[in-house]
């Protein structure tokens, strides 16, 4: 049962509506990625200084002094693999980003109407991110993402791209209080599966987070819309126990939607996501775990350098 939920789950999201004449697909753009993103539930609209910013906000690498990588890796459910990097190189006029995230969703089986199996198929996606990030007036953080898209199902495929704008704000009205907005998924696809070119799952964001002056904890808050998706939250909080170990807690409102009508005690946490990280020299290890609820659970690795 948890196998058939599971296909469920996954398959969803990788189908266009049926009720658009221009459907939206290309679904792989709305995964989170990277192990502390996700332990905060990807509310990092308005967190800078970490390469995994490039596919959150591209403004976010801007205030990166130092050279950085990072590389990450989530083994999805039903054999779905995940592999996640980024490079941030810092210059005088500005910082300069790379960002690639490759997924292969395994082997899968061609059956007829009938439900014989015709033999097997696989199926992959890609996103490469090519960054810009500057810092304008001491407080702006401005950012643009240029990326290309590919996905193969068998033996169709259609690729594309896209742009991301973003923006951080360090507002003087309360200490540590950031701001941030974001246009994400601006552009069109090249080529079709078959006819139909799908839309980008284009999104806009608003974002805060705050450092709390007297306690070493980061809190921090999204507000997202897709174009064709209900108003979602992300909430997040890092805590941090010491300067080389941290806590991570955080929690998606589209645990709700993952949610079964027939609800059951491993559904109570879908959506709710933590995690920690270790931090040792210019080294930086982080761990996430996020509850899909009944259909499981994922677990992500990522490590990253200063260079």
């Amino acid at each position: 049962m948890k196998k058939i939920l599971a296909v469920v789950a996954i398959a969803l999201p990788l189908s266009p509506p049926l009720v658009q004449s221009q459907p939206v697909s290309f679904s792989f753009l709305r995964t989170i990625v990277g192990a502390r993103p996700a332990a905060l539930a990807g509310s990092m609209l308005s967190v800078s200084h970490d390469p995994l910013a490039i596919f959150y906000n591209p403004a976010g690498i801007a205030d990166m002094s130092s050279h950085a990588g990072a590389f990450g890796y989530l083994n999805h459910l039903l054999d779905i693999q995940s592999f996640v990097g980024a490079y941030v190189h810092p210059h005088q006029n500005g910082s300069y980003g790379f960002g690639v995230h490759l997924t292969d969703y395994g082997t899968l089986s061609r059956t007829d109407s009938f439900g014989e199996e015709l033999g097997d198929f696989g199926a992959s996606s890609m996103v490469v991110n090519a960054t810009y990030s500057r810092i304008h007036a001491e407080r702006w953080l401005l950012g643009v993402n240029l990326k290309y898209l590919r996905s193969e199902i068998d033996r169709y495929s259609a690729d594309g791209f896209g742009i991301d704008l973003g923006v951080i704000y360090h507002s003087h009205f309360f200490d540590n209080l950031n701001l941030a907005a974001g246009l994400f998924n601006l552009g069109a696809a090249r080529t079709a599966y078959i006819q139909t070119k799908e839309r980008l799952p284009f999104s806009a964001q608003l974002g805060v987070s705050k450092r709390l002056a007297h306690l070493p904890f980061t809190w921090s808050a999204v507000l997202l819309k897709y174009r064709d998706d209900d108003v979602r939250v992300r909430v997040g909080g890092e805590f941090d126990v010491s300067q080389q170990f941290f806590l991570r807690l955080g929690y998606d409102t589209l645990g709700k939607e993952q949610k079964l009508e027939v609800n059951s005690g491993g559904d109570r946490f879908a959506g709710l996501a933590l995690g920690f990280g270790i931090s040792y020299n210019q080294y930086l290890f982080d761990y996430a775990y996020s509850s899909m609820g009944e259909v499981g659970s994922l677990n992500r690795l990522s490590l990253s350098v200063l260079f």
